[in-house]
């Protein structure tokens, strides 16, 4: 008998075959029972987003099979969703009212409902505030520079040489005055000539 299969051993195989998988079924049902998800309170379309014409609330919108009291988690960056607005019943047409400030452009949300909390496959969802991103940014005001008046030097005075001047006042009249005017060195117009002794 042997290289023969017996029944009772395929009967004990099919139990066991049977056993596994109702195992995993029952581990995975258990798993959704305990945690309360359901498909039903998946939103069954793309969530959707109308701002406010003042930039500071925004209604997020969508549906779910099943009614359920669901809420929405947001916040300006994808790292944070701090703020949370919940529904007062249970709804089936989800429509949740959002504080949100003008001043930001984008904000990034999920859903929460029954449990479980819902996104954009992976990431959040998003909307954007068209207020603030048509507010215009401060263009700096443009202060020209002070107007440049050009400095024009004279060149300086010089007298007239002359061997009968007394150039630097010392009360004679030599050849040191005529040279030093030669030279540049003085620049006083000549006052008087000195007389000769």
């Amino acid at each position: 008998m042997k290289g023969k299969i017996n029944l009772k051993t395929i009967i004990i195989f099919a139990i066991l075959i049977l056993g596994i998988i109702l195992s995993v079924l029952g581990v995975r049902m258990a798993k959704t029972f305990m945690s309360g998800a359901t498909a039903d309170y998946e939103p069954q379309d793309t969530p959707t987003a109308i701002v406010s014409a003042d930039g500071k609330t925004a209604i997020i919108s969508w549906t779910t099979d099943k009614a359920v009291v669901s809420s929405v988690l947001y916040g300006t960056n994808a790292a944070s969703t701090p703020l949370m607005a919940i529904e007062e019943t249970e709804n089936t047409d989800h429509s949740i009212s959002l504080s949100i400030s003008p001043s930001v452009a984008t904000y990034y949300y999920k859903i929460e409902a029954g449990g479980n909390t819902y996104d954009n496959g992976g990431m959040m969802f998003t909307f954007k505030n068209k207020v603030a991103v048509a507010t215009p940014t401060a263009v700096p005001t443009i202060i020209p520079p002070p107007e440049i008046v050009p400095v024009v030097t004279l060149p300086p005075v010089v007298a007239v040489c002359n061997q009968t001047t007394d150039y630097n006042k010392d009360g004679t009249i030599n050849s040191l005055d005529y040279v030093l005017c030669l030279k540049g060195k003085l620049t006083v117009t000549p006052t008087k000539a000195a007389s000769s002794p």
